[in-house]
């Protein structure tokens, strides 16, 4: 009774459904007799990562999570003792059965903020050991409170490889006499034992204060290890626990190589997904039928099978290149892997992933998020500084939150995350499911939420070390993490900077700016998944993506289920496919303006077609935010492909020559009659003077179609368009531009639908119809308008990689066409290719 009674008080302290239903499951062994006793049950498991959830003091508001609510008559004293209500209750679909975290800012932080100036300290201040000073580059960490274990000194032996053991008050006394008899590798560990921790608390400086605020007893323990690596020269880390066994080489019998030999990973497989949560297992191919999850996967999407993923293609991938480097390699591990308290109760244990020849890597998409633990992870340079621990939260919890907070930094770093086939196999140390269950409260009502912030979060701070303290304020403000983990992570950071730390540079993803993607067709074979690639590819660089194509509503529903902002964009005016994309674009961009209209963020709205490739760099000037005080446009260049006399999105008529402007503009009156720009011919039609100017707009044939100069015509005598009308009277009307890009300020947005209303209308084409719109809010608001270059061109090198590469030396911003058509991986390369990256942030 007692045992049920302690697993009801779990249970009405878990909001979540799931965990009431593992330990419902306990309590179905339990009353079929299995060999579990109430006392492994009901007791609290102590093993390597303590469960501080127990820890409660008088003075900790976590003390009372598990007391029954106000207006439960069971809470009175003078009520009988407490009994479990009937189980059927627990699964009662109302918000009476518990509160659902709502992840709002709920307090202030009112500390002083770090002193993080780029300032480091004299290397005789530093506390080296001298038998491990610039030994190696690659370490491995690990705590530990029990025996030496096999996996321990496999680490050990590891060519090349150094290893720190961070030794806790409850560490056996003569753990390295033990170490040695196992066969570890004394010359390459260090046994940072603790008698020499509590000389490092007596340190003056950084390095000493960061040290005085890790508690003892704790798994936190172990960022003393980062940092003494860190110290004494890594470049990388192997992350592990004392459970965790690298494999044996079936050939030679010692432990396989963790990290490559060359500096790129082979057969990584880039994944296409829609959703920010993303659930690997499903890719890495487990043993198990599913659902299977890592734990610290939100539990309300393990059945979402958009956070799956798919597979786009598997390419080689270097450790560090200009467009991203890998920040962190996460190993899964056969046997008894890291999954949740619900998996394990739950599903079948053993369990595999596929470790075969083929087996592939994984690479997270950069605007998604996938928990990695501190079991077996290699860190690279560029992500030494992810590697804190949070310490007020329970073991269980701390290495999951410190993977979501270094991954929201990542994005703005291009650093990755990889998954890597198992090289590792667990061999669990014993632990108390319940415990487990109850440890990780956090994980299953916190993780949803914790990933929706991450995915919105921004901050002003431009330098980095004070970027990631503003991401950890935030995350306390939200009680995601308490005080003393902001106090411990400023230490860190200030003693990473007193020891030369090198920080990644800051490359900002764009967050003001929403990119709306064009897709004319969406009728075409596996249109769904190359709109996917697009958007993937997109939210790399951008915060806000939108793709606008005349799906259907089967497709809309696909795109919907996969978090794929989109909306179906009808060409009411023209019935033929071919015809397809003649007026939508402007109708798209005049629909996502207005959108965002009002928006407190999007302060622009760029579009451009889905074969186009933009160099962001020249976009935004190299500045973030992303300057958006101007329309920008795209202009061709001859030796860039474009006509000698090409003046898009030029003002014609004051330019001296006239000539030029007298080529490529034409007016029309209300009264129908046409003349040139100067008003020395006049005609009744556009037709009839494109037949007294030869050349008139450049010879381009769509002028004398019905969709151009009719439709111009038709509009100039509108009585809506008057107010457009120069002072003459007349509608000029400039020469037509290409219209596959377009950047318009949110300010301008109702102007902007006033003006593409008014040219659907009269259905005139979007390259003759551009031009005049922005001539339009040029004249009405005077809106400053930024000319970039764009790069494209006809003939067999149109959509040829070799046509782009060559306009690379120009500053070109726009490159059209470069056709997906399936061509995912080349894709992929030449966007990363041809968008060179942000200069650091100052």
């Amino acid at each position: 009774a007692h045992c049920l009674i302690t697993i009801w008080t779990t249970m009405r302290a878990a909001s979540s459904v799931v965990a009431i239903v593992a330990a419902l499951i306990i309590v179905k062994q339990v009353l079929t007799g299995l060999n579990v006793s109430s006392k492994a049950l009901c007791e609290q498991n102590t093993d390597s990562r303590p469960n501080e959830a127990f820890s409660l003091r008088k003075d900790d508001d976590r003390s009372n999570r598990l007391s029954l609510p106000t207006n439960d008559p069971t809470n009175s004293p003078t009520n009988k003792p407490i009994e479990p209500p009937p189980i059927q209750q627990a699964f009662v679909p109302d918000s009476s059965t518990g509160k659902v975290f709502g992840g709002e800012k709920i307090r202030d932080f009112s500390n002083p903020m770090a002193n993080l100036k780029e300032t480091s300290i004299s290397s005789e201040q530093l506390p080296f050991e001298n038998d491990f000073r610039a030994k190696c580059n690659k370490w491995g960490v690990v705590t530990t409170i029990f025996d030496p274990t096999e996996a321990i000194s496999r680490v050990s032996n590891l060519p090349e490889w150094c290893l720190v053991v961070v030794a806790d008050t409850k560490t056996p006394k003569d753990y390295v006499e033990k170490f040695k008899a196992l066969g570890g590798n004394e010359g390459s560990t260090f046994f940072f034992s603790v008698e020499r921790q509590k000389t490092w608390e007596q340190l003056d400086g950084p390095i000493g204060a960061f040290v005085r605020t890790m508690p003892w007893r704790h798994f936190g323990r172990k960022n003393l290890g980062y940092l003494f690596a860190i110290l004494h020269g890594a470049e990388y880390f192997f992350d592990f626990d004392d459970d965790n066994f690298i494999k044996l080489d079936e050939k030679t019998g010692d432990p396989v190589e963790i990290l490559p030999s060359t500096t790129t990973l082979d057969n990584v497989t880039v994944v296409m997904l829609g959703p920010t949560a993303f659930n690997h297992h499903p890719l890495m191919k487990p043993s198990i039928p599913p659902p299977s999850w890592a734990r610290g996967f939100p539990l309300e999407y393990i059945k979402d099978e958009a956070t799956e993923g798919q597979a786009a293609f598997s390419a080689p991938m270097p450790f560090v290149s200009k467009s991203n480097s890998i920040g962190v390699i996460q190993f899964l591990a056969d046997g008894n892997p890291d999954v949740d308290a619900n998996h394990r109760l739950m599903r079948p244990l053993p369990m595999t992933f596929d470790n075969s020849e083929n087996a592939k890597n994984v690479l997270v998409p950069k605007h998604a998020y996938s928990p990695y633990n501190a079991q077996a992870s290699i860190h690279t340079q560029p992500a030494l500084w992810a590697t804190l621990l949070p310490t007020t939260v329970p073991g269980r919890v701390s290495d999951i939150w410190r993977s979501y907070f270094a991954q929201c930094i990542f994005a703005d770093s291009n650093l990755r995350l990889v998954f890597a086939p198992p090289k590792i196999e667990q061999i669990r140390n014993e632990h108390n499911f319940l415990g487990d269950l109850t440890a990780e409260k956090d994980l299953y009502t916190k993780s949803g939420k914790l990933i929706d912030f991450l995915s919105s979060w921004d901050s002003e701070k431009l330098r980095f070390p004070e970027r990631v303290e503003q991401l950890w304020i935030d995350l306390y403000e939200r009680s995601y993490i308490e005080l003393d983990d902001v106090v411990a992570l400023q230490k860190w950071l200030e003693a990473l900077i007193a020891m030369g730390y090198k920080f990644p540079e800051l490359k900002p993803r764009i967050r003001n700016v929403a990119m709306m993607g064009q897709f004319n067709y969406a009728d075409f074979p596996n249109s769904m998944t190359q709109i996917m690639m697009w958007n993937q590819k997109m939210r790399e660089r951008f915060q806000t993506t939108i793709a606008a194509a005349p799906f259907n509503e089967t497709q809309l529903a696909y795109l919907e289920a996969h978090r794929i902002d989109a909306f179906q964009a009808k060409d009411l005016n023209m019935r033929k496919r071919g015809y397809l994309g003649f007026y939508n674009p402007m109708s798209n961009l005049m629909r996502t303006l207005l959108r965002f209209a009002y928006s407190s963020t999007i302060e622009a709205v760029l579009y451009a077609h889905d074969d186009a490739l933009l160099n962001l760099t020249e976009l935004s000037e190299g500045k973030y935010p992303f300057p958006t005080d101007k329309i920008i446009a795209n202009r061709r260049r001859k030796e860039l492909g474009g006509n000698a006399d090409n003046a898009e999105y030029i003002d014609l008529r004051t330019i001296p020559d006239r000539e030029l402007a007298r080529r490529l503009s034409h007016r029309v009156f209300p009264n129908g009659t046409v003349s040139d720009i100067d008003k020395t011919i006049f005609v009744d039609s556009t037709s009839e003077l494109m037949k007294q100017i030869p050349n008139l707009h450049g010879a381009f044939k769509e002028w004398s179609r019905p969709y151009c100069a009719g439709g111009q015509e038709k509009m100039a005598q509108d009585p809506d368009f008057a107010e457009y009308l120069d002072p003459d009277g007349s509608a000029y009307f400039p020469s037509h531009a290409q219209s596959d890009f377009l950047m318009v300020p949110t300010k301008y947005a109702e102007d902007f639908a006033k003006a593409v209303t008014i040219h659907l209308k009269h259905n005139v084409y979007l390259e003759c119809a551009y031009g005049k719109i922005v001539d339009m809010l040029q004249k009405q608001l005077q809106a400053p308008t930024r000319l970039v270059k764009l790069c494209t061109g006809f003939g067999p090198r149109r959509g040829k990689w070799n046509l782009i590469s060559n306009c690379r030396s120009e500053n070109v911003a726009v490159f059209h066409p470069f056709k997906i058509k399936g061509r995912f991986d080349q894709f992929w390369a030449h966007a990363d290719e041809i968008n060179f990256p942000l200069e650091p942030m100052e």
